[in-house]
């Protein structure tokens, strides 16, 4: 009933402009959520839909149809529909994102093949990968293929948040790699590798799937691809990555399996400081992060230690 009632005020948030990806931190829902209240929407309702170009502005009647297809279009892929994925392909039916999220939200931006991704769609999501190759500027995009590389949002003016495993995170540089990271979809993560799928990061280190949620098997995965990964990622400081954003077992794995230093330095900084200096998108420390380096051998200074007495205390207070 709760999460019935949750889809409810999305939906109800939609209808009246506001997001799919709410612009607070606190309590966003998830990527999954936002799909299925587009599915649930009433297309009759919309005004306008607007692109981040130009020609993909749409009023009135054809918003209204615009809507329709997407809605379609979005089903086949979640319900990893591929005969009528391919039919809508066939008729020039298809969306290189859906223009729903990007005139609410503003500007953010959810791909078929991040669908095709969330949804756990193997058919579909074949079909489309097939179909999407790296574009920049040296590249003549064709009317049939997708960018592998399109991200959730490529600027921090449209600041959006989704949750997932009981975390809220950042849509910022967020794209289809990634969330086949954080979600742990390993053939899909391998394959869009051997795509050409960016997965340095050099613009948004600090949202990278592999390291915020990703585990040692996607690390392995990623290591097959590009043994010097863990040198190039960031500079080599994927372990201070991981610290802040409170991936446990990726840090585990790091210091464990792959001999990691466990108080190696980044800008006078040890993993530890990472982890509870709270420099992550919800600005929360990292405690369970830093007590797992504390228990594989990390010595807290007398700053960290002071602070982590302090953080600790409330949780010890209601127990």
């Amino acid at each position: 009933m709760l999460k019935v009632c949750m889809l409810a005020s999305i939906y109800v948030c939609c209808c009246f402009g506001g997001g799919l990806f709410y612009q607070i931190k606190d309590n966003p829902p998830s990527i999954e959520e936002s799909l299925q209240a587009y599915l649930t929407l009433d297309c009759k309702n919309i005004k306008t839909l607007k692109g981040i170009t130009p020609h993909s502005h749409y009023k009135g009647k054809q918003a209204i149809l615009q809507c329709q297809k997407e809605q379609k279009f979005l089903k086949a892929i979640f319900e990893d529909d591929a005969p009528t994925y391919t039919q809508m392909i066939q008729n020039n039916e298809r969306s290189k994102y859906f223009l729903y999220y990007t005139t609410h939200t503003p500007r953010l931006e959810i791909t078929p093949l991040m669908v095709a991704i969330i949804a756990n769609a193997p058919r579909v999501f074949e079909l489309i990968l097939a179909d999407s190759i790296k574009l920049d500027v040296f590249t003549i995009e064709s009317s049939a293929q997708y960018d592998i590389n399109r991200v959730i949002s490529d600027e921090y003016t449209a600041l959006g948040a989704f949750s997932l495993h009981d975390k809220v995170y950042d849509t910022n540089g967020v794209s289809a790699l990634d969330l086949s990271a954080m979600y742990h979809r390993y053939e899909m993560f391998a394959k869009i590798l051997q795509k050409g799928a960016e997965y340095l990061h050099t613009k948004h280190p600090q949202n990278s799937g592999i390291v915020t949620f990703g585990d040692g098997r996607i690390l392995d995965t990623m290591l097959a691809f590009n043994e010097s990964f863990l040198s190039t990622f960031a500079g080599g400081h994927i372990l201070h990555y991981a610290a802040r954003n409170g991936n446990v077992e990726l840090v585990e794995y790091l210091i464990v399996d792959k001999k990691m230093p466990i108080d190696m330095l980044k800008a006078g900084e040890t993993p530890l400081d990472a982890a509870l200096n709270a420099r992550n998108f919800q600005h929360i420390p990292q405690i369970a992060v830093a007590l797992k380096l504390i228990e594989l051998g990390a010595k807290p200074s007398e700053a960290n230690q002071r602070r982590l007495n302090k953080l600790m205390k409330p949780s010890q207070k209601e127990e």
